[in-house]
């Protein structure tokens, strides 16, 4: 991650910051996701880092297909890695 993409990360997270999380994911865009339904590099890094008990992971967006994951612990999220293009939970574009 480059200085110019880490300065729009941060300021995505200062923004949303102040916002309550049934807000955070219910309107911006992002959405808890089940980490069954993850891809398999993403589950096999879980593994690594000792974090694949979670059942659900959260992913914030942050622009275009650019994502922070995490793990929503309570009020805190504890962010887990950056995900510019959208691989983590890689979805199907419409109309393809």
């Amino acid at each position: 991650m480059g200085p110019a993409t880490a300065l729009s990360v941060m300021s995505r997270l200062r923004d949303l910051e102040s916002m309550a999380w049934k807000d955070i994911l219910g309107g911006t865009g992002s959405h808890q996701v089940e980490t069954r339904s993850i891809g398999k590099a993403a589950r096999d890094r879980l593994v690594e880092i000792r974090q694949d008990d979670a059942e659900h992971l959260v992913s914030l967006r942050v622009d275009g297909p650019g994502r922070v994951w995490g793990i929503l612990d309570r009020h805190v999220l504890r962010v887990l890695w950056w995900d510019p293009g959208h691989e983590v939970y890689p979805v199907p574009r419409r109309n393809t």
